[in-house]
C-alpha cells in the first residue's frame, strides 16, 4: 500500500491539572493547594486531568521526505491555543496520524482538553467514517498507534518508546524522560520540554519508518529518502541534544551515514 496523503507524527507533554484533580477527588484524598507546586502526584492521573504544556509534530511527505519537525506554537501559547492548533492541523490536512500510545493517551487527552476549553473539532470525527477514522483502533490507514500495533494489540508485552528505539539503534531518551516534565515546568524551562517532546516525535517517526519499510508501505528508495532527509535536518541543528542524537543514531540505509551495521565486513 503506497501512501498518498501526508503523515503527521505527534506527541504531547503534560502536567497534572491540579485544580480539576482536586475537584474530582474525594475530600479525604484531594491534594491540598499548598502541595500542588511542590510535587507531581504519585499516580498517573486519568487523561482528562492532564494539562498539555507542549505538542510537537513531524510532517512526512508520501515519498518519505521529512518536511517539518517542530514543537507547535510558541512557549507562551496557552493550552487552549495548543489544542486548537493540533485539531486545525488534523482537520485541515487530514493526515495519517502516527503516535506511540496515542490511542490510549495522546488522542484522548486532546479530546478531553478540547472539551475543557470549549473547542469544536467536528472534522476529527467524520473523516473516514463509518468504518474508518482516527478513533478506530484497527484502522492503520488513518491512525497508527505503534505501541498498540507492535504489541499485537496487547497480546504481547508492550514496549516503552525508549525500549523500542534502542532495539532499532535509535537514540531514544537522552537528557529527559516524562517523569521530569513537572520539575522542568515548575522551573520555567519550557524550552527543554519542547525540545524533549520534539525528540520523542523524531524517535517515533524513525520507528514508523522502519515499520513502514517492513510492511512494504515504503520502498527502499523511500526509506533512503526518509533517512537522508532526517540526516539533513539533524545536520542543520545546533542544540547539543540533536548533536548527541545524530551521533548515536544508526540508520538502516547504508548510504545515509556510512554502512548499515549489518553490512560491515567480517573476516572469515
Amino acid at each position: 500500500m503506497a501512501f498518498t496523503t501526508p503523515i503527521f507524527v505527534f506527541d504531547l507533554e503534560t502536567i497534572p491539572d491540579w485544580t480539576r484533580l482536586q475537584a474530582a477527588s474525594p475530600p479525604s484524598e484531594a491534594p491540598g493547594e499548598a502541595d500542588a507546586p511542590a510535587s507531581a502526584p504519585t499516580r498517573m492521573p486519568k487523561p482528562a486531568f492532564h494539562q498539555i504544556v507542549a505538542i510537537a509534530g513531524a510532517w512526512i511527505a508520501p515519498n518519505g521526505a521529512l518536511r517539518q519537525l517542530r514543537a507547535l506554537g510558541e512557549p507562551v501559547w496557552s493550552e487552549a491555543e495548543l489544542v486548537r492548533e493540533a485539531f486545525r492541523i488534523i482537520s485541515e490536512g487530514r493526515p495519517r496520524l502516527v503516535g506511540w500510545n496515542s490511542h490510549g493517551f495522546d488522542l484522548p487527552v486532546l479530546v478531553y482538553r478540547a472539551m475543557v476549553h470549549g473547542i469544536a473539532a467536528p472534522q476529527f470525527y467524520v473523516w473516514g467514517e463509518p468504518y474508518h477514522g482516527y478513533r478506530k483502533r484497527f484502522d492503520e490507514d488513518n491512525h497508527l498507534d505503534l505501541m498498540d500495533v507492535l504489541s499485537f494489540y496487547g497480546s504481547s508485552p508492550r514496549l516503552s518508546l525508549h525500549e523500542m528505539a534502542r532495539a532499532l539503534d535509535i537514540p531514544g531518551k537522552l537528557d529527559m524522560d516524562g517523569s521530569q516534565v513537572w520539575d522542568r515546568y515548575q522551573a520555567g524551562d519550557l524550552a527543554a520540554i519542547r525540545t524533549y517532546c520534539t525528540a520523542d516525535v523524531l524517535t517515533t517517526a524513525l520507528v514508523f519508518g522502519r515499520y513502514a519499510y517492513h510492511r512494504g508501505w515504503w520502498s527502499p528508495e523511500q526509506m533512503t529518502t526518509w533517512e537522508n532527509s532526517v540526516a539533513a535536518w539533524l545536520d542543520a541543528q545546533t542544540d547539543p541534544v540533536w548533536i548527541r542524537f545524530q551521533a548515536q543514531w544508526r540508520p538502516m540505509t547504508a548510504t545515509v551515514m556510512g554502512r548499515a551495521p549489518w553490512d560491515a565486513e567480517t573476516s572469515v
